[in-house]
């Protein structure tokens, strides 16, 4: 469910505040001395049911760039409760001799309306749909001062404000919506965590704060988010019907099938795609059987058929390994074949022209452009596909077998990209009638596709009800307020039997792993599904690791401590799962480096899993017990994460700035983890050059050891800053909090 969010009014008038909830009927009335929550919260925070540090902006605004509004203050007045109970006695009195003196309700309303305020709400005992509402005098009361005061009246039941997801902003300024399972997303949480805890934690005159490659661009990327989707791909002048030589194309129509399909027959899995010889049509050279007029639709009416070529080539020169960086233009980047094959095409919005064979070419355009780091306009193109599929009743049934393969392959793109871009995806699965893929002579192996379907519907669940972008799985009863946990479950229990149900042609040996690339991505793909649903968990246990590590150091304890056990932490088997899944994926990484060689490259699917592998194994390294020192020094950076590094900054001597910019950020984010480690193990101690007396370097740093951390430790106390209120929510956070509101 979306956020409230203030709508638009006609000019001159003030614009609607955005609703607040009700008060929490569970909650009790607390001591003021005792108070862990400012007395009340702004707007935005208030509807979030988070906590808010009372400051204008408040914390959790400022970092998330909202407008931070706060309720208009409200005088209070002290009556006795004889008095109310008159009240009440009175006001109802004059409601019922309304209702018996007027007994029509549209008139009874005309007649109060001139005598009520504009915001007055209905309360009378014989309410009706349109009637104005009188406040109950024993409803809640808010003060400026202190949070919503429990009333006496009946409570509203507590909204659920989930999968909020964030707004970005990219290089060229355009704001796009990226919901919770983006990588992102999940990157902009870590620029919030970074630049609130480093600056507090890190030794007064950090020795690395001024040295190169310090991570300080990450987090001056706040707010922003790197897709190349506002600047538009290089269109040379081409004719759209140029075909290079027969023999090239045979061999590039045999790598595209390698590629992107079963290895031209020596992949035992099929393929996790499909990708007929000619799309739907004719065979290449033919016009189309049903040609168009020239005059209405243009003069390459006839030869539409040849786009899907046209995007087979452009997709297969872009994987071929190029070095040096080819320069814009360059026949090696494939943008000349793009072309023609848009210009073949013709306007998406034109749905006279669509036929059925159009669907693959538009997949396989999507394709090209998640490559060229375009995932918005892929999935538009996608988005088309399968509403062309779905106009022609594909997902009811299709009697040929490669059509019915067709349209599960537009499925797979389609629930990739959803939880790529953390999205609701473009057709519910409740809608699909059509049978699974089947094996049928002069195909290639249904297995693999089998799989990835199965694959996509777990992803499907993960974005929809585990991240709860678009709910639909409703827990059975007993489950109560273990929703979020249920869910979770589920994602983790469904994962597992998907691996355990495989057949020999694509399970993935611990030793020695395939050498058929499409079994290395359905794992890659399932460990990039456990590491999405384990992320969150791992996230809030950092942060309270952290936080901990902060007031024991300020309450003068300078050990480092132990590692949360594993085996007692509630979530402790989807942690373990999620660093396990990452490391495999990492693995699995090197070995296709490996395997592809100097041949091709990695396709963006494959350098997202390895992305998000390295990011959850810097995290995961926050958690390891600092070793106390006076003077820290950086850790070790983890082989992991160097060899992913190290893949990222190959793939970016072919040119492509996707990768250049993950070097930059894994790079960065990795710096910023080891010098917030390094921060965490310093004792407190001077740092060499430092003349000050200790009271000095207490004063610049506020986490040097004092009174406060010492009361925090052995009673509970409230914080009087943000950041230690922000400390105290860290380790009130519930494990799986950020499932249904990640701020």
């Amino acid at each position: 469910m979306s956020t409230p969010t203030v709508t638009s009014t006609p000019e001159g008038k003030k614009p609607q505040q955005p609703k607040r909830l009700p008060v929490n009927p569970r909650r009790h009335k607390v001591p003021t001395g005792q108070r862990k929550r400012v007395a009340i919260a702004c707007n935005n925070c208030n509807v979030r049911r988070v906590k808010c540090s009372g400051d204008t902006p408040c914390v959790q605004c400022r970092s998330s760039s909202r407008d931070c509004e706060y309720p208009e203050s409200q005088a209070t007045v002290s009556v006795t409760r004889s008095e109310i109970d008159t009240l009440r006695q009175r006001c109802a009195a004059l409601e019922r001799s309304l209702a018996d003196a007027v007994p029509d309700p549209a008139r009874r309303n005309a007649l109060l309306a001139p005598h009520l305020p504009m915001t007055a709400s209905s309360s009378s005992a014989s309410p009706t749909p349109a009637a104005p509402v009188i406040p109950s005098v024993a409803g809640s009361i808010a003060t400026r001062n202190g949070s919503e005061v429990e009333g006496d009246g009946d409570h509203e039941p507590e909204t659920d404000y989930r999968a909020e997801g964030r707004w970005l902003h990219d290089p060229d300024g355009t704001v796009r919506y990226l919901g919770e399972t983006s990588g992102a997303t999940f990157l902009d949480y870590l620029k919030e965590f970074m630049n609130l805890v480093l600056p507090q934690a890190a030794p007064p005159k950090e020795p690395w704060a001024q040295a190169p490659g310090n991570g300080d661009t990450f987090i001056a990327s706040l707010g922003q988010y790197q897709t190349y989707d506002s600047r538009p791909l290089f269109e040379p002048d081409v004719d759209p019907l140029w075909l290079p030589p027969q023999d090239e194309v045979d061999a590039m129509l045999a790598e595209l099938r390698y590629l992107l399909q079963d290895g031209n027959g020596i992949f035992p899995s099929g393929g996790m795609l499909y990708w007929p010889d000619a799309g739907l049509d004719e065979p290449l050279g033919a016009p189309a059987p049903a040609a168009m007029n020239p005059d209405e639709d243009g003069p390459w009416a006839k030869h539409r058929h040849l786009a899907f070529y046209n995007a087979g080539f452009a997709v297969v020169c872009h994987a071929r390994r190029t070095t040096p960086a080819p320069l814009p233009g360059d026949a090696q980047l494939g943008e000349a074949f793009f072309r023609r094959a848009k210009m073949l095409v013709g306007n998406p919005l034109d749905a006279r022209r669509w036929t059925v064979g159009d669907v693959s070419t538009l997949a396989l355009m999507s394709v090209y452009l998640m490559e060229m780091n375009r995932r918005d306009a892929a999935c538009i193109h996608i988005g088309v596909a399968i509403h062309i599929a779905v106009m022609h009743g594909a997902f009811k049934g299709w009697l040929d077998e490669r059509g019915k393969r067709v349209f599960w392959t537009l499925y797979v793109i389609d629930r990739w990209l959803s939880c790529l871009m953390g999205r609701p995806p473009t057709l519910l699965d409740d809608a699909i009638r059509l049978e699974m893929p089947m094996d049928a002579p002069n195909l290639p192996p249904a297995v693999g596709l089998q799989a990835s379907v199965r694959i996509s519907r777990i992803t499907s669940y993960i974005v929809c009800n585990t991240y709860g972008i678009a709910p639909w799985d409703h827990p059975p009863p007993g489950v109560g307020g273990r929703t979020t946990q249920y869910l979770v479950d589920s994602a983790m229990q469904m994962l597992d039997d998907w691996r355990t149900s495989l057949p020999v042609a694509l399970q993935l040996g611990t030793e020695h792993l395939s050498t058929d690339p499409i079994v290395c991505n359905l794992h890659m793909a399932r460990n990039q599904l456990v590491v999405l649903t384990s992320r969150p968990i791992i996230f809030v246990a950092v942060k309270k690791a952290v936080a901990e590590r902060l007031i024991n150091r300020r309450g003068g304890n300078s050990g480092g401590g132990e590692r949360p056990d594993a085996e007692k932490h509630p979530q402790a088997r989807h942690m373990a799962a999620g660093l396990a899944a990452a490391r495999w994926n990492m693995r699995i990484g090197r070995w296709l480096c490996s395997l592809y060689g100097t041949r091709r490259r990695l396709f963006h699917t494959e350098l997202h899993y390895v992305f998000n592998a390295a990011v959850l194994i810097i995290l995961d390294a926050l958690l390891a017990p600092p070793i106390p020192m006076v003077v820290p020094s950086l850790p070790p950076l983890d082989e992991d994460v160097r060899s992913a590094i190290q893949i990222f900054e190959e793939d970016s001597r072919g040119g492509s700035n996707y990768s250049k910019d993950c070097t930059r950020v894994l790079a960065d984010l990795s710096t910023l983890a080891r010098r917030l480690a390094a921060s965490l193990a310093w004792t407190g101690g001077e740092m060499p050059g430092q003349q000050q007396p200790h009271e000095d370097a207490a004063a610049m740093h506020p986490w040097a050891p004092d009174a406060f951390g010492q009361a925090m430790l052995g009673a509970p106390r409230t914080a009087q800053g943000a950041f230690d209120q922000e400390l105290l929510n860290w380790m009130e956070t519930d494990d799986l909090q950020l499932y249904s509101n990640f701020i």
